[in-house]
């Protein structure tokens, strides 16, 4: 019985209300007017869907802590879940700014709306330039309005929790900022086709750390441990069961990238290979391709315009060179995070939890 999704399930509405009411509480405070309309909406419509994923993963390390069930009326984290929401939300804006994405879950992108309300209303000067400046600043309001959201959470701590909690999150800011400039470095270096290692895993892996696993894994989780006053054998625990699952996490994120269902993922499936993203995937398929195969790979990497057709081609390659070493590496990743739960006295209850999560992070379709 999926007993831990289903408490998700429960806790998402929760989340949404409270990302939702401090974002408008912090628009409140500032004082928008008729004339940035346009601005506040864009900020409202980026929190407006997602799995919630981190704010959950923030509810799950203080049940942890706090030995409760996720499910527990007393167990309110929902102050800093908004804030870890509201700050994926403005990395995303970021993200999909520097990666020229169009859409996210099936709507525009800030950058790509901002542009398009400048060209609606017949603004002067140059509506892809409004857009991307537009974007940036609603990043930034939105991380404000995380950065708020944190602030609120700490002064319900003691002083030395708080403090360890600010310190945690803004070591994951910095980390999210140092894991995106390696990811847009990657795409910058030139391949040789000759080379069997022009795409290195150790490279990638650095950069699919940084970015990804503690942010979107690893820090979340430990952020509501220390809310919920986790032991420092606690937070090691962790550490060392969700840094390979959150590996996974990003190694599945990537497979889906090329082979999910667009209507599912709520992204364009091959975008990551326009986007002429270096992934795990692309590095194991690259090392075992053939040169004209790589020349194919080569073809499409960064090219916005690639064709449906030429993008089937490389997701073909990539099936065939190097999917199955990937799940074989996910696999190895989720039996890592498994060998850590003896680190800790973790509770029954709470190893069935886990092993669930497990599940919910590495073998997702969305």
């Amino acid at each position: 019985m999926e007993i831990l999704a289903a408490r998700f399930a429960e806790l998402r509405p929760i989340i949404d209300n409270a990302t939702h009411d401090h974002l408008i509480a912090v628009m409140d405070e500032i004082g928008t007017s008729r004339v940035s309309d346009e601005f506040t909406q864009t900020c409202v419509a980026s929190i407006q869907s997602g799995k919630r994923f981190r704010g959950l993963l923030a509810y799950f390390g203080a049940s942890l802590a706090l030995q409760r069930p996720l499910d527990d009326p007393d167990l309110d984290l929902s102050v800093l879940a908004a804030g870890l929401e509201l700050y994926q939300a403005s990395a995303l804006a970021h993200d999909d700014l520097i990666d020229h994405a169009d859409t996210r879950r099936g709507a525009p992108t800030p950058h790509v709306r901002l542009a398009g309300v400048h060209r609606d209303r017949g603004w002067e000067g140059s509506a892809t330039a409004f857009g991307a400046a537009g974007a940036v600043l609603v990043g930034d309001l939105l991380f404000s309005a995380a950065q708020a959201a944190v602030n609120s959470q700490c002064s319900a701590l003691d002083p030395e929790r708080a403090f360890l909690l600010m310190q945690r999150f803004t070591t994951m800011h910095a980390e999210v900022s140092l894991g995106q400039y390696l990811d847009i470095r990657a795409e910058n270096l030139p391949l040789d086709v000759e080379d069997d290692v022009a795409i290195s895993v150790e490279d990638v892996m650095e950069v699919v750390l940084h970015k990804s696993a503690h942010y979107s894994i690893v820090h979340p989780a430990i952020l509501g441990a220390i809310a919920g006053g986790g032991s420092p054998e606690l937070i090691q625990a962790l550490d060392s069961i969700l840094t390979p699952w959150g590996i996974a996490f990003q190694l599945r994120d990537d497979d889906l990238g090329i082979f999910g269902d667009p209507a599912t993922t709520g992204k364009p499936a091959g975008d990551d290979l326009r986007e002429g993203k270096r992934t795990v995937l692309l590095s194991l398929a690259w090392s075992h391709a053939t040169v004209d195969e790589r020349r194919t790979l080569l073809s499409v990497l960064g090219d916005e315009d690639a064709s449906d057709e030429v993008i089937a081609q490389c997701a073909t390659i990539i099936e065939e060179r190097g999917r199955r070493a990937h799940e074989s590496l996910i696999d190895s990743l989720v039996k890592e995070g498994h060998r850590g739960f003896d680190a800790y006295p973790f509770t029954e209850d709470q190893r069935r939890d886990l092993t669930e999560l497990a599940e919910i992070v590495t073998a997702r379709t969305a």
